[in-house]
Parts: structure tokens; C-alpha cells; sequence
């Protein structure tokens, strides 16, 4: 499942059981990357309770648009884990199976929102090329109808999913099969 040591659910004691059991309580199922930061249970309450809220919780972006920034920035990142997961996410809160298809050609299309191809050139480009983000990609984002609480959270989603991409790539965490990869979105 990783390069490193874990604590399976079953083995788990201790604020490790505590933790799992607070994440299957609110999503149903341990996802692998949560399972390989089990043996450090304080920094796993914190990220997940990050996701939660970055994700989940009120804020100003959409559930379809934060799932989409997560797509493109796994995408970007070429990691396997989060491009599926956050493909089946974006899929289940659209409620469409054709969700993340949709999403890379509306990316691609000269007759995508500008919204939405705000958001994700952004995302994409915080991703591949941090440091040639400036000003003007703020502006642009402004241009087309996104607010300052709108832009931070799209920065922080981005931020986030290349943190865990990074977590993901770097341990070696694999997509987990079949029923276990059923969760609450």
C-alpha cells in the first residue's frame, strides 16, 4: 500500500483509532493517504480536518469547482491517487459519469466560462510553475467574476492537493480497489 510502515484500521490503538474512527464516522472509509500517515495521528487529525473544510465546509467556491481545481492539479502533478479520487468526487457531486471529461475539454475549449477556465489555468499553474504566478493572473482572475475570498480559496484548494499529491507520490500511497474506495462526499 506504501514504502513505509503503516497502521492498519484493525491494528490501530490509541489517538490512531481515535482519528480513524472520526474519519470513517464522517466519510465512510480510511483512504490509503490517511492510512499512511497513521503512525503520526496529531498531524493526521489537522490534514484531515484541513480537507474537510477546504473541500467540504461552507465557502466561497462551489463543491464542483473545488473538486475540479483538485483534477487539474493531480493531473498536473501526475498523481494517479488524487486525479482518481477527485475524478469519482467531481463525478459524484455533479451527479454525472461523464463529469471529468467535461471538465478537461471545457479546460481546453476557447468557449469555456471564464470563470471556470480562470480557476483551473490558475490552479494549473500554481501547480507546474509557481513562481510565474504574478499579479496578473490575480487580475485575470478578478476579470472574470472571481472575488478575493473566491481567489484564496481557489489558492488554497490548489495549495492543499499539491501538498498531498506530494505526500502521495512521495510514499508511494496506491488507489485503493473496488469497495473500499466508496466514500461520503
Amino acid at each position: 500500500m506504501t514504502w513505509i510502515m503503516t497502521v492498519s484500521p484493525e491494528m490501530a490503538t490509541g489517538r490512531t483509532k481515535e482519528v480513524y474512527e472520526s474519519i470513517l464516522a464522517k466519510r465512510g472509509h480510511i483512504a490509503n493517504v490517511f492510512i499512511a500517515e497513521g503512525t503520526d495521528p496529531e498531524v493526521l487529525s489537522h490534514q484531515v480536518d484541513l480537507y474537510l473544510e477546504l473541500m467540504m465546509g461552507p465557502g466561497p467556491l462551489s463543491r464542483e469547482e473545488r473538486e475540479m481545481i483538485a483534477v487539474v492539479v493531480s493531473a498536473a502533478n501526475k498523481s494517479p491517487y488524487g486525479t482518481i479520487h477527485h475524478s469519482e468526487a467531481l463525478e459524484q457531486v455533479e451527479k454525472d459519469p461523464d463529469a471529468l471529461e467535461k471538465v478537461l475539454k471545457e479546460f481546453a475549449s476557447k468557449h469555456a466560462s471564464p470563470r471556470t477556465k480562470a480557476l483551473l489555468a490558475y490552479g494549473a499553474k500554481l501547480t507546474l510553475d509557481p513562481r510565474s504566478v504574478t499579479e496578473v493572473d490575480i487580475k485575470d482572475m478578478k476579470d472574470a467574476g472571481l472575488t478575493d475570498a473566491e481567489i484564496l480559496r481557489a489558492n488554497l484548494v490548489a495549495s492543499y492537493f499539491n501538498f498531498l499529491n506530494r505526500v502521495t507520490l512521495g510514499l508511494g500511497v496506491q488507489v485503493e480497489k473496488g469497495k473500499s474506495r466508496t466514500y461520503r462526499y
